[in-house]
């Protein structure tokens, strides 16, 4: 007898739990499905024909409802997610109302047991958001648009990259072959030229008689011609010094440290140890870096002494230009009043090295450029 009254019993139980979901479905917004543990439709709440545009009713009476309505391309993702025994991840897909306008639908699913803690299906609970994605589509489209054109930017400012350095190492390098052939100019010609007149105004003081007012007059000649040959000299010197050409970079760094502070007034420190040959280009560019280096340092930072350090170690030339002055901001180096700070990371990437320029806590500012020695130097970005 008891057994007999069983089944009844169940589906009493189920009813009465059917009864109290839709107590509260039948009055919610969203589309509220209960699917039974055999995957048989028993519910489907009033706001189906809202979302889908079928009636309730009709969609409890057709098995393949949803397979119907889901669009074909998610209908096997949907069908593999609801076969998952344990509990379902929210998830999204598109259906196919019944006027043929396709929507999206976000779909939370919850394992429903009866009060004795026994299985009886699945809820689904749907909600139209249809804008929501389009929005978030349209916006992955829009980042993937922007992603692009920030790929193609970045590639063209690759380019113009590449070609500055290559106008800028043609411009450095046009610029210190001028600076040659103006300093030879300068060397030999006017040089020559100012001795020369200098030994005629010397003949032409000797040919006056002793005591002749003349001779002052031509000796005061000599010393103006003396004092712009020396000029001339210093200019073609500064211009391209000879020795960098013919006695190498230990000699002219030493020349250009002692004369510098002679100029300026200032103390420099120079301590340089044994220095292997360089190329000519690397010659040059150190040289540029040390004699910008303490010409920013005379000029702007107020310092009363400079410590110059060239040392070879390992694969790589090392030069060390610190100062005591006041120091140098953050922002400085990348300003655009820094032109010739940018010239000599410039040139120190043409030769395949790297400058460094800091501002020290305990003050001052330190410029630290370092070539490879080993190997042919490659350009490289500092």
């Amino acid at each position: 007898m008891t057994a007999r009254r069983r089944p009844f019993l169940f589906r009493t139980r189920r009813h009465r739990l059917l009864r109290l979901y839709r107590t509260v479905a039948d009055f919610t917004y969203d589309l509220e499905v209960w699917i039974g543990p055999a995957g048989d439709l028993l519910y489907i709440s009033p706001s189906c024909s809202r979302v889908t545009g079928y009636e309730a009713e009709d969609a409890l009476r057709d098995p393949g409802f949803f397979e119907r309505i889901i669009a074909a391309d998610d209908f096997p993702r949907w069908r593999q997610a609801m076969d998952v025994r344990g509990d379902i991840s929210s998830m999204d897909f598109r259906i196919r109302r019944l006027d043929g306008t396709e929507i999206w639908l976000a779909q939370e699913t919850t394992r429903v047991f009866d009060p004795g803690g026994r299985f009886r299906g699945w809820r689904l609970s749907l909600r139209d958001v249809t804008d929501r994605v389009r929005t978030r589509m349209f916006l992955d489209q829009a980042k993937l648009h922007l992603e692009e054109r920030v790929r193609e930017r970045t590639e063209e400012l690759e380019v113009s990259r590449e070609r500055y350095r290559a106008l800028s190492g043609y411009l450095q390098d046009s610029i210190e072959k001028e600076r040659g052939r103006i300093s030879r100019e300068i060397h030999d010609v006017l040089g020559q030229d100012l001795t020369a007149l200098n030994m005629g105004l010397h003949r032409l003081e000797r040919s006056f008689p002793a005591g002749d007012a003349r001779q002052g007059q031509v000796a005061e000649l000599r010393g103006l011609v003396a004092g712009t040959l020396e000029t001339v000299r210093r200019i073609s010197r500064e211009l391209r010094p000879p020795m960098l050409d013919e006695l190498g970079f230990a000699e002219a760094v030493a020349w250009l440290t002692r004369t510098f502070a002679q100029s300026s007034g200032l103390r420099i420190d120079l301590k340089a140890g044994p220095i292997p040959d360089l190329s000519a280009d690397q010659s040059t560019a150190l040289y540029r870096v040390l004699q910008e280096a303490l010409t920013n340092a005379a000029r702007h930072s107020g310092a009363t002494r400079i410590d110059v350090r060239v040392q070879a170690s390992g694969a790589a030339l090392t030069l060390d230009v610190s100062d005591n002055g006041v120091g140098m901001s953050a922002g400085r180096p990348e300003s655009s009043g820094s032109l010739g700070l940018m010239g000599m990371r410039e040139r120190i990437r043409m030769v395949g090295g790297t400058l460094e320029i800091t501002a020290p806590k305990a003050g001052g500012t330190t410029i630290l450029a370092r070539i490879p020695l080993a190997g042919e130097a490659r350009p490289c970005a500092s």
